[in-house]
């Protein structure tokens, strides 16, 4: 898992530092659907995602769950808890055959509280997070449907001034639930999107002819 040393978190940590927290990690393997931690349980563990994909869900007051974030290979997530009380905050389950690195909180802890200098990196990492969700939670509030989704898939879009071709991270259903979107939902906007001239679709690739003109026709709505 050398790719590790390749994450925010860690690129700044030296081999000698490192390799403790390796040597008592472990890969874990779960097929599609499988639940990695639920929400509310005790954490013991954060991970790296090496192969697959990871959605974290929350469960709303309704009862309804939530795609909160989609993890992506070479990210790490859940390694907040080491700051929140020892629980997790959301559920973790695989959407596709998935291998993560599972990494121990307690030796991750005991490292940083020796040195200053990681922990205040951490804060940095989480205080990022924050600022995502808070931005997050005002595109679900105050966004329209086609606000939203435009504004995700120019998030992926690697350029903003030339054609660009993206591929979605999950299934159609794990986006929409992603942006608080329904399935149908989803897929009328991103019709209306293609009449529009301002996209094609091809099963989850979506090309983008002109990034400026979608992020206009979106500030529109």
């Amino acid at each position: 898992m050398l790719r590790l040393h390749h994450t925010p978190l860690f690129s700044a940590w030296p081999n000698d530092m490192i390799a403790p927290l390796l040597a008592q990690s472990q890969p874990l393997t779960l097929e599609s659907g499988e639940i990695l931690f639920a929400e509310g349980s005790p954490a013991r563990s954060f991970y790296f995602l090496a192969v697959g994909r990871i959605n974290l869900i929350a469960a709303a007051a309704t009862g309804q769950e939530k795609i909160v974030e989609i993890i992506q290979p070479d990210d790490l997530f859940a390694e907040a808890v080491a700051f929140l009380g020892g629980r997790y905050p959301v559920t973790a389950q695989a959407d596709a055959t998935t291998t993560v690195l599972e990494i121990p909180l307690d030796l991750f802890v005991a490292t940083l509280e020796q040195r200053p200098l990681l922990m205040r990196q951490m804060l940095a990492r989480l205080s990022m997070r924050l600022h995502f969700l808070v931005k997050e939670l005002r595109h679900l509030s105050v966004e329209s449907a086609e606000q939203r989704l435009a504004s995700y898939l120019l998030e992926l879009c690697p350029v903003v001034n030339s054609p660009a071709a993206i591929e979605l991270p999950a299934k159609k259903a794990a986006v929409a639930a992603r942006l608080g979107l329904t399935p149908e939902t989803l897929s009328r906007v991103l019709s209306r999107m293609r009449k529009a001239g301002l996209i094609e679709v091809e099963q989850r690739t979506i090309s983008i002819p002109d990034p400026l003109a979608l992020r206009r026709w979106a500030g529109g709505r």
